[in-house]
């Protein structure tokens, strides 16, 4: 097995590493780098993933709102009422 070998690598990322190798329970920090290169996963930090989700939540309540208002068809008169504002604003 090659052995590689990483100098100068700051205290911060190596304090992650070791996390993610808890994390995905690797024994060996060739098991890790194995699992980082081979897997799809994104790995997130806590800013972007609640980011993400207070947009998630955001994107559902949008869907929320909209739904109500398209729930049922137009009236006639709701109807009647778009095509003049159309029409005036030619």
């Amino acid at each position: 097995m090659t052995t590689i070998l990483v100098k100068n690598l700051p205290e911060e990322l190596l304090k992650e590493l070791k996390r993610l190798k808890v994390e995905l329970g690797c024994k060996t920090w060739a098991d890790l780098l194995s699992e980082l290169v081979s897997s799809e996963q994104t790995l997130l930090n806590e800013d972007l993933n609640s980011k993400t989700e207070t947009g998630i939540k955001n994107f559902l309540n949008l869907k929320t709102a909209v739904s109500t208002k398209w729930n049922n068809s137009p009236t006639a008169l709701e109807e009647t009422q778009r095509s003049r504002r159309h029409e005036t604003a030619k």
